[in-house]
């Protein structure tokens, strides 16, 4: 049985190699090069757009821009190339959506609803759109996406239309649960909306036509697909907020309205399945066909997947489009563990689904896809026949090949055609991962972890593109955004090499600072430059301005035995515009290859070339890369250099298979690429698997009647699986014998029993009291007390008045007996009682898992009224007000006994919760005394003055306030004839009263004087009587002490019910001065101040009974 060969091949993390003897030769091989070179053409798709018009470059999401020389490793490592600009103006609003870029404008929308057409040439805004309010996330309590989620999605360019289309959430409903989802579509040169549009995204599913597109529960995440003339949108939830679904809608280009709708889930009583992708967009492989993944929710049951049932939760779904437009489910994948997905919160649906070129396919599986989810699988399907649920062999899986898993993804693949087929993903917490395209020993496509970068990824980090010229070999790049955390603070946009070094490793080429990457971000690149848009409105664009000073393209020695040498001369062109001469201040190069720079020339002349002799000395087989570096006096140039080192036999990559932490009861999987490393055919001659609990698929045939026979530089992949049944290491291996002579590949494994499990303590996070526009912070802990480690595969933190500035990452991995500890923070905007939670779910099967978290707003004490009550026993309480209208009053402070001895008690200044303010007491003698406020609302008054004798003289005294305009409070004296007397406040609590002055007679017609501050809205205090007839009257104060009251204004009748009436100031927290009434019977009513003299006083609401235990208030 012959292999397919793949051309040329790349080194992967570590190699175990056959084969006997080494030979030493020098040669260039260059014939070798020309013909690997013209079989690696056959690997590409057609070439990109000239235009970055959709996500991931196009509707394959391939993530491949094919059409980009001038970002080559030469012209990016280049010391001209780096930042062109940063748009001028900081955007308004987040920038979650990738750039697309049509002609010379860069198209950018943020989470504020609001376009922007920016010149790809200096960053300049050219015209900007606004689309109304985004949508508040704490509506549904969803950190997710905050503090508004607007136009999320990329939008699509049309050039049949000649549009852009884009969405927008927009908060234009009589409240924010019915917010509005518009699709838009702008003139990419003006931005002006074409006729038609907007056009509402609203009705009901085909498939479900008794469930209605409800706009506040959904999310439209996912990258817009432009197909046959309708753009398509997919819809997910927020936080899974229910009742949310999944929905792919369609709206015509040419005749703006909806012309599909079609949910994931089909019945009344299903929810979930979201589509959100991380971004991803949808995706397309030919007319008719859109392919897209799902979340959680109600999976599939097993069944075949031509036949898709109507839940399709945790599934990648092929719909199509019939004659009438609407949507049909014609085939789907779902994994046959889904429900155990969804129970752990493992979202299949967190990444998004990658055609892959025809060239990664086999005659058995011709057009392949890719899918990635939480739990970190990476599963090969046929687009054709994407497998059903539960399909296989015993109930399992009927895919293509399983590659993990890795860590979990969020995030959607990049694709490069070249060097024999690579798949990039971003885990979680890991590492950027290289998978190779390969074949099994059946002769079915497999990909192969090839190898991987040197540094991780946290969560949030965005998805990799690729930028080639052409299937060219050393011409491509690897582009990906690393985010320094969970809020994408300090990160980077990274380029790196395509193809894994010696070592495994991907090699990291160049990198520049963005400021705070969004969520999953990936960059757009188009005619030899990248634009990034970030989380803090930012958009820049990179690239080379001037061009590099050299011209010269990247070079291959193709196959050099190892040991052996291969030479060639580096020719580069002075490319300088104008052309002029170049001055040469030194060569270098890396890796194993070595240059000969004795015969150096000073400089080159205009137009003139360089050439520069380079070996290439294999020390080990297969790919290895380099860089020839020159340093001119007009900054410095780099290309590429390549070649692969062989040696006969076989090498297994990984060299060593391990698996760690494998729970016992559960099956893991990994592929080997197993290559032949020489340049003659090898044939399988003996296979030894491996013992359980290891177990080995794919083996080649050792069957002397068809006996596997693998080409040279051909590869298989062999699919090792660990099923431990108990605890502890084990280990084993596979003996492959080959022509050139043995290979064996060590296997090994750790099983852990048990099972982890999350405590959230405490059981509910109170802020308590926190003052109205103030902040508080505090934390909760999460703990695992099982044994066995768990995988935070949700965490979402809350939105509007709790938030988070640094929220759990979602793939965070918390071991045994281990805590993390998460603060939040409170900060009220209102009064009263708030309340959220903070969900976090693990893959532990404990499920959604929430920390409730309590907090009552309150105003500043400096400005809450106070009531002060006296019962009779004597002792005196202050009732501090709370700002909240139901419930005016906190709960009573002691502040002594005693107080029995004054009869009559009148607060001066207003008491203030924070202990300020002022009281004067009578005492039965005449005796007036006075309290200065402390500040301190435990011991609030400091001991008493006494002010002086006479003062049973009146029958009333009342504390007003300022009334006479200096500042300072002032009391009222009613004399027992009838006469009204001012004493104006000093501010000196020795001395706290000026003399008397005279404000009129006829005051006896009243049973009740009261000071209740400002109740007019002027500024000024007023003061409030109430007639023996019942009668309330205001006298609004002047701020003149000579004529201190203005004529009295009538309020309203019957007050006579109650016994007492008390100013408190402002206890509702709404700035305005309130009055306090109690009934006979003990009843106490709160009479809100309106600001407004006319009618000073709202509809009174109650507060509680049991207030006659008091015998005053005050």
């Amino acid at each position: 049985m012959d292999v397919e060969g793949v051309g040329m091949l790349r080194a992967a993390f570590g190699v175990g190699v056959s084969g006997r003897g080494r030979r030493r030769t020098r040669g260039l091989a260059l014939a070798v090069a020309a013909a690997v070179t013209a079989g690696l053409a056959g690997l590409g798709v057609a070439p990109a757009q000239a235009n970055e018009t959709t996500v991931s470059a196009d509707t394959l999401r391939t993530g491949w821009d094919q059409s980009e020389p001038n970002l080559s490793p030469s012209d990016v490592r280049s010391s001209s190339f780096g930042q062109l600009w940063k748009a001028p103006a900081q955007l308004d609003g987040q920038i979650y959506a990738q750039p697309i870029v049509i002609g010379g404008t860069v198209i950018a929308v943020t989470e504020t609803n609001h376009a922007y057409g920016l010149d790809r040439a200096t960053g300049a805004v050219l015209w900007q759109r606004g689309f109304g309010a985004a949508w508040p996330a704490a509506t549904l309590n969803c950190g997710d996406l905050a503090p508004t989620v607007g136009s999320t999605a990329t939008p699509v360019y049309d050039p049949a239309s000649g549009a852009v289309y884009l969405t927008t959430k927009v908060d234009d409903g009589p409240g924010p649960m019915n917010p509005h989802w518009y699709m838009h579509a702008l003139d990419p040169v003006t931005g002006a909306e074409k006729s038609g549009f907007p056009v509402t995204i609203q009705g009901t599913p085909s498939n479900d036509p008794t469930q209605s597109f409800l706009p506040a529960y959904e999310m439209q995440r996912p990258g817009l697909l432009l197909l046959d003339g309708v753009v398509y949108a997919g819809f997910g939830g927020h936080c899974d907020a229910a009742p949310y679904r999944g929905y792919v809608v369609g709206v015509s280009t040419t005749n703006p309205s909806v012309t599909s709708m079609w949910a994931t889930e089909a019945g009344a009583s299903n929810s979930g399945a979201g589509v959100w992708q991380s971004g991803g967009g949808l995706a397309s492989d030919g007319p008719g066909r859109i392919f897209l993944t799902t979340g959680n929710g109600v999976s599939p049951a097993p069944g075949p997947g031509d036949a898709p049932p109507g839940t399709l939760a945790e599934s990648v779904i092929r719909l199509q489009v019939q004659a009438d437009l609407s949507l049909k489910a014609a085939d789907f994948f779902s994994p046959s563990n889904a429900p155990a997905l969804d129970q752990r919160d493992t979202d299949l649906g967190s990444g998004g689904p990658a055609g892959l070129p025809d060239s990664f396919g086999t005659a058995s599986h011709p057009h392949l896809m890719v899918q990635q989810g939480k739990d970190g699988r990476i599963f090969l399907l046929d687009r054709d026949h994407l497998g059903g649920s539960s399909q296989g062999p015993g109930g399992t899986d009927a895919v293509v090949g399983t590659t993990g898993p890795l860590k979990g993804q969020w995030d959607h693949p990049g694709v490069w055609g070249g060097d024999g087929g690579y798949v990039y993903l971003v885990g979680n917490g890991g590492s950027l991962v290289a998978l190779h395209r390969g074949v099994t020993g059946s002769g079915s496509p497999a990909l192969s972890v090839a190898g991987a970068s040197q540094d991780s990824f946290p969560y949030t980090s965005g998805s990799p593109v690729v930028t080639s010229d052409g299937t060219r070999s050393g011409s491509a790049l690897v582009w990906v955004v690393r985010a320094g955390g969970p809020t994408g603070e300090n990160a980077q946009l990274r380029a790196y090499s395509p193809v894994p070094d010696g070592n495994g490793v991907l090699p990291l080429v160049w990198s520049a600072p963005i400021g705070d990457s969004a969520k999953f971000a990936g960059p757009a690149t188009d005619g030899g430059q990248v634009f990034v848009g970030t989380r803090d409105g930012r958009v820049y664009a990179f690239g080379n301005p001037v061009g590099s000073p050299l011209k010269g393209g990247p070079v291959e020695f193709g196959l050099v035995p190892v040991g052996a040498s291969a030479d060639t001369d580096v020719v580069l062109t002075e490319n300088q515009n104008p052309a002029k001469a170049l001055a040469v201040k030194g060569v270098t190069v890396d890796g194993p290859f070595t240059a000969d720079t004795s015969a150096l020339p000073p400089s080159i002349p205009a137009g003139g070339q360089l050439s520069v002799p380079v070996s290439f000395t294999p020390g080990t087989v297969l790919g290895a890369s380099g860089t020839l570096t020159v340093a001119t006096d007009a900054g410095s140039f780099a290309l590429s250099l390549h070649g692969v080192g062989t040696r006969p036999g076989l090498a297994a990559f990984p060299g060593t298979v391990s698996f760690d932490n494998q729970p016992t009861g559960t099956t893991g999987s990994t592929n080997v690429q197993l290559t032949n490393t020489g340049t003659e055919a090898e044939t399988i001659t003996s296979v030894t698997p491996p013992g359980g609990p290891f177990t080995a698929s794919n083996l080649p045939s050792a069957d002397p009647a068809a006996r596997t026979v693998i080409p040279a530089q051909g590869s298989i992949v062999l699919e090792v699986g660990y099923a431990p049944t108990g605890s502890g290491p084990s280990s084993s291996s596979i003996t492959l014998g080959s022509t050139s002579g043995p290979l064996t590949i060590p296997i090994e494994g750790t099983a852990i029993s048990g099972q982890g499990h999350l405590e959230l303590h405490p059981a509910t996070l109170q802020f308590g009291e926190v003052v109205r526009g103030a902040s508080s912070t505090r934390a909760f802990t999460i703990t695992n007390t099982g044994n066995i480690p768990v995988t935070i595969t949700k965490a979402k933190a809350p939105a509007g008045v709790f938030t988070s500035s640094d929220p759990l990452p979602e793939g965070l991995v918390i071991g045994p007996e281990q805590s993390v500890r998460q603060t939040v923070t409170f900060s009220p905007t209102d009064f009263g009682a708030q309340s959220s939670t903070y969900l976090v779910s693990g893959d532990a099967g404990q499920g959604a898992q929430l920390e409730p978290l309590t907090g009552t707003g309150v105003p500043p004490a400096a400005q809450t009224g106070t009531l002060l009550a006296r019962d009779k026993s004597g002792t005196l309480w202050y009732y501090h007000g709370t700002g909240v209208v139901a419930a005016p009053l906190g709960a009573r402070v002691g502040i002594g006994s005693g107080w029995n001895t004054y009869n009559l008690l009148t607060d001066v200044s207003g008491e203030r919760a924070d202990g300020t303010g002022t009281l004067a007491g009578r005492d039965s003698s005449g005796t007036l005394w006075f309290y200065q406020g402390t500040g301190n609302p435990k011991a609030p008054f400091a001991a008493r003055t006494r002010v002086g004798a006479g003062w049973n003289a009146f029958d009333s005294l009342v504390g007003v306030g300022d009334v006479s305009g200096d500042g300072k409070a002032d009391l009222v004296a009613r004399a027992t004839d009838g006469g009204l007397w001012l004493y104006r406040g000093t501010g000196d609590a020795a001395a706290p009263f000026l003399a008397r002055t005279f404000i009129g007679a006829g005051w006896s017609g009243f049973d009740s004087l009261v000071g209740v501050g400002d109740v007019s809205g002027d500024g000024k205090a007023d003061l409030v009587a109430r007639a023996t007839d019942g009668g309330l009257w205001l006298y609004r104060g002047t701020g003149n002490a000579a004529a201190p009251l203005l004529a009295r204004t009538f309020v309203g009748a019957g007050w006579n019910a109650f016994d007492s009436l008390a100013g408190a100031d402002d206890v509702t927290g709404d700035g305005k001065a309130d009055l306090l009434a109690r009934e006979s019977g003990g009843a106490l009513w709160l009479y809100r101040g309106t600001g407004d003299a006319a009618a000073p006083f709202l509809a009174r609401t109650y507060i509680g009974a049991g207030w006659n235990t008091y015998s005053a208030l005050a």
